[in-house]
């Protein structure tokens, strides 16, 4: 650090970072669409100008002070616009929205004197000339922002108190959606800048030919000319219909094609529409993995957006002050590319927590063509008012939605882009409902009374306890199952599918016992499917599994409610009791697919009625920002990362290096590194090929159970590495996590052993 200079970051220049965050937020926002005001604009510009203060630059030079830049700086801020959303903005930079009545509680209370005395403190150096220049000339001093004490009052009553006072809905939703975007501009340009790095503004280009040539390649596919029939008549009615943003649907039945389908409308459309983007979402990361494959074989920029983000949960929490070595790994998680394939909880993120790293891509969402895959997946509690959000971003960011699936929810009113119903060229299979509650072993008796020893079966379980025990009570009936659960990493769960897809492509019999990650968009079909009782629309997702490419005699759907050895239901360990309860209403004893239809409305029209909607609208319109509504809130125990080090199978030396490199504190000249940065997000996401998430008492269990047994002289085959992320290796490799079924709790592994020694 030279003397006289001042900085935001070690070695860089406080005026420096502050313009170039801005140019880089400018860019931003033209390239989505977005027109930024000037006080939005100055407002990013100050964002960090408070880090002119002495005691901040003596922390950067290594002493160990706090200071808290951002409230000062978004009090010039306020001071210089007027404006409480710009103020919020960035005060709220490196943390999180908070809910209106707090931030006017804050604002009224202000205390004029400190602030004024951290103002004058604030020196004019030689680059603060550049940010004067920038604002319009006219500052020779900080001081010169700062209005007299009755001058601040008015401005407080005018801005603050009289902000809303009767809370008018309307306003507070285009408010919110303001301050989002500003929010989201400023946090991702802010980050970005940080380590150096510049936006690369990649225009979505269409390229036919590689769409020619993709569809060439399915030629020889069963049903493939039905297929390509029914999308080139969808395709068409899209470019027809789709003339400017809003909502649309797209309904087809499994096994039809929509992947294509929806991909191929988005591209014909966007150039009609003059969109920036177009992001897929998926409900299940596995379906990212396997729908971004296709993605890139039609587009020539491709991001697959799935990875876990525990980092960056640790990353916000800590505000201004926290641990920079943790916050260095999580910062950047930003959707750069013009064709993102991401889960539908990572939306879920983008739109609503209120956390800045999770709201930094908020505004690529302008201009976008959204295609929400499977969206009946949301909460019902939460249809209404993730309705109205779309049609929010709809008519004001000029986003268009299309929401593809076989069963639409209703979550609002779309135009269908299917020009009539489509139906699929024969019965394939037929529903049978078993009223009778049935433990795991007579539900295992059940399937091999109907053949599943000797042809192909697929049995899904709503708990991947309930899979393991399965699994096991088919082998002891003579079966040898495939797995498939979210236990499994990545790479082995690719594995098992392309063993599985071999043997179908040879006519060989499979029996595969798997939780809901088989349950939609993967392409295996099986001639009888036993699923646990569930909500309708994944009795009905999970048939589309059974005879899906119409090649045998009519496939048969076995539906049973099982129980655990306590009586109590495993959908009751995952579902709301409304959905069961409703899908037991409207289930028959009998029923085959071209009933389906009218089941699944009656079910979704039933589920509407007797759920009570969440907060999520309301809070938005009632100023509650700061509020967050979690998409599985429900499902989510607390699971942290387990990474599976396979050495035995020659994976160990490349995966003992990531993690070396993501594990070690940076060195001090990668801090403000974009390349290393990204080296350490690459490394991250390779890791997650092998990791999966285990509730965190599971691995605690192992862990006393094997006393640090040690491995290889030196390491236990179970340890934590750091907060939030655990190995697995050497012994454990086989008995904690086995390639054919995944980790294994200690309650289910003593089973398991005793199984291999029979």
């Amino acid at each position: 650090m030279e003397p006289g200079e001042i900085y935001s970051h070690e070695g860089k220049k406080l005026e420096d970072h502050l313009l170039r965050t801005a140019a880089i937020a400018y860019k931003m926002a033209e390239h989505a669409g977005i027109s930024l005001g000037q006080e939005e604009k100055e407002a990013i510009l100050l964002h960090d100008l408070a880090k002119a203060h002495p005691l901040f630059q003596r922390r950067l030079a290594g002493e160990h002070i706090k200071f808290g830049h951002a409230e000062p700086s978004a009090a010039l801020v306020f001071a210089r616009t007027g404006s409480l959303i710009c103020a919020e903005a960035v005060r709220r930079h490196h943390t999180a929205l908070e809910n209106l009545a707090d931030i006017k509680r804050l604002w009224g209370n202000y205390n004029y004197s400190k602030w004024k005395d951290t103002v004058r403190r604030l020196p004019w150096w030689p680059g603060a000339a550049r940010i004067a220049e920038e604002l319009g000339g006219g500052i020779s001093r900080w001081l010169n922002l700062l209005p007299e004490e009755e001058q601040w009052e008015d401005l407080i009553f005018s801005g603050v108190e009289l902000y809303h006072p009767d809370g008018i809905k309307e306003e507070m939703a285009a408010d919110w959606l303001k301050l989002r975007l500003l929010y989201s501009l400023l946090v991702a340009a802010d980050r970005l800048e940080a380590v150096g790095g510049d936006l690369a503004n990649v225009a979505l280009a269409i390229d036919k030919a590689k769409l020619d040539k993709y569809i060439s390649s399915l030629g020889g596919r069963k049903l493939a000319q039905w297929r390509s029939r029914v999308r080139e008549e969808v395709v068409a009615n899209s470019l027809n219909i789709i003339k400017e943003p809003g909502i649309y649907t797209l309904t087809l039945p499994t096994g039809a094609g929509k992947t294509l389908t929806g991909l191929q409308a988005a591209m014909e459309v966007a150039g009609n529409l003059k969109a920036a983007s177009i992001i897929y979402v998926l409900p299940f990361v596995s379906l990212v993995e396997q729908n971004a494959a296709v993605a890139r074989e039609l587009f020539a920029v491709v991001m697959e957006d799935h990875h876990l983000s525990y980092t960056n949960e640790m990353a916000d929490e800590g505000a201004e002050d926290q641990d920079p070595n943790r916050r260095f790994l999580a910062f950047y998680r930003y959707w750069q590319e013009p064709v993102i394939v991401t889960t539908l909880a990572k939306l879920w993120e983008v739109l609503f927590s209120p956390r800045a790293n999770d709201t930094m891509s908020f505004h690529r969402l302008s201009r976008a063509i959204v295609i929400l895959d499977e969206p009946q997946s949301i909460p019902a509690t939460c249809w209404q008012g993730f309705g109205k959000m779309l049609t929010l971003l709809s008519e004001r960011l000029g986003t268009t939605f299309i929401l593809m699936t076989a069963t639409q929810p209703g979550l609002t009113a779309g135009q269908e882009l299917v020009p009539r119903p489509v139906v699929f060229p024969t019965v394939r299979h037929e529903f049978h409902w078993q009223k009778s509650r049935m433990s795991l072993e007579e539900a295992a008796d059940f399937l091999v009374a109907r053949g599943a020893l000797t042809s192909d079966c697929l049995i899904v379980l709503n708990t991947r306890e309930a899979a393991l025990r399965m699994y096991l009570a088919m082998k002891n009936r003579g079966a040898d199952p495939f797995f498939l659960s979210a236990w499994l990493t990545p790479v082995h769960r690719e594995e098992i599918f392309r063993v599985l897809k071999e043997k179908e492509e040879k006519g060989e019999p499979r029996c595969l016992i798997a939780t809901q990650v088989i349950e939609a968009g993967i392409d295996l079909d099986f001639a009888m499917v036993f699923r646990d009782l569930g909500p309708m629309d994944s009795i009905v997702q999970v048939a589309g599994r059974c005879n899906r490419n119409a090649g045998r005699q009519r496939g048969q759907v076995y539906i049973a409610e099982l129980v655990d050895e306590n009586g109590r239901s495993y959908a009751s360990y995952i579902y709301d009791s409304t959905l069961i309860n409703q899908t037991r209403n409207v289930l028959r004893e009998h029923f085959d697919e071209r009933d389906c239809g009218e089941i699944i409305k009656d079910y979704f029209s039933a589920v509407q009625a007797a759920v009570k909607e969440s907060d999520l609208w309301r809070n938005i319109r009632e100023g509650r920002w700061g509020e967050y509504i979690d998409l599985y809130a429900e499902k989510r125990p607390d699971e942290i990362m387990l990474v599976v080090d396979g050495a035995a199978e020659g994976e160990g030396a490349r995966l003992q290096d990531l993690l070396t490199g993501i594990c070690s504190p940076p060195g001090s000249e990668d801090k403000n590194n974009l390349e290393a940065v990204e080296k350490r997000r690459r490394a991250f996401r390779e890791i997650t090929r092998h990791a999966i998430s285990v509730p965190q008492k599971y691995l605690e269990e192992w862990y006393q159970r094997e006393g640090g047994m040690i491995y290889g002289g030196e390491e236990p085959c179970i340890r934590e590495l750091f907060p939030y992320l655990w190995l697995v290796q050497g012994e454990g490799i086989g008995r904690i996590y086995r390639r054919e079924t995944g980790f294994v709790p200690v309650k289910i592994a003593a089973l398991i052993e005793e199984n291999d020694h029979d």
